[in-house]
């Protein structure tokens, strides 16, 4: 009877300390933000900045980024687009972890000194937010299967020549691709600015 009395004490010690660790562990994670997603890696690239400078994949790592496509005739989604950014990299500008790169999707037309020019109308810092042209079935490959965005060419009675999203792309130190957000969404834009901060950070 006593061995009972004891197997049952013994039990109900037992249940309560698993009990208490529950409680602990729902109070310590409580206020815990779960970590981004991580939805794939950029591949290789080797493209050149509007500076002139060869610029590869690997010379990004080391630094979380956020990455757009635009190109300097674009009347639609590019300007906004290169608004925000200009915005994220005015906000962003006490966190050194964080970089900025547009892509360019209009090679054929975009010369390296168009992008430059496009690049000072923008007030942006060349130490910070790169813009880099490459071969156009390149810089497609790399929207369409590295970053699983889309560039088109539009018709002949479309408003913009090449139709492309308006996503930005929030890139870690390692390559991988922790989130995408509308351009055209305050609230999504707010939520990057945050996420490029925890990753700057981390």
């Amino acid at each position: 009877m006593k061995g009972l009395r004891l197997a049952g004490l013994l039990a109900a010690v037992v249940l309560g300390m698993l009990g208490l660790h529950q409680l602990v562990y729902a109070f310590m994670s409580r206020g815990r933000v779960p970590e981004l997603p991580k939805m794939g890696r950029v591949p290789d690239f080797a493209f050149v900045s509007e500076r002139g400078r060869p610029i590869a994949a690997q010379d990004l790592e080391g630094k979380a980024w956020i990455a757009d496509f635009i190109f300097t005739r674009c009347g639609g989604y590019c300007p906004v687009m290169s608004e925000r950014m200009a915005a994220l990299a005015t906000s962003l500008k006490d966190e050194p972890g964080v970089r900025f790169v547009s892509f360019d999707v209009d090679p054929e037309h975009d010369s390296l000194a168009d992008l430059a020019t496009y690049a000072r109308q923008h007030h942006a810092d060349p130490e910070r937010w790169t813009f880099l042209r490459g071969d156009r079935p390149a810089v497609r490959a790399l929207a369409g299967e590295g970053f699983k965005l889309a560039v088109v060419d539009g018709h002949a009675g479309d408003p913009e020549p090449i139709l492309h999203s308006s996503h930005f792309v929030l890139v870690d130190a390692r390559r991988q691709i922790r989130g995408y957000y509308d351009g055209f969404e305050s609230a999504s834009v707010e939520k990057l600015l945050a996420d490029a901060r925890r990753l700057a950070r981390d």
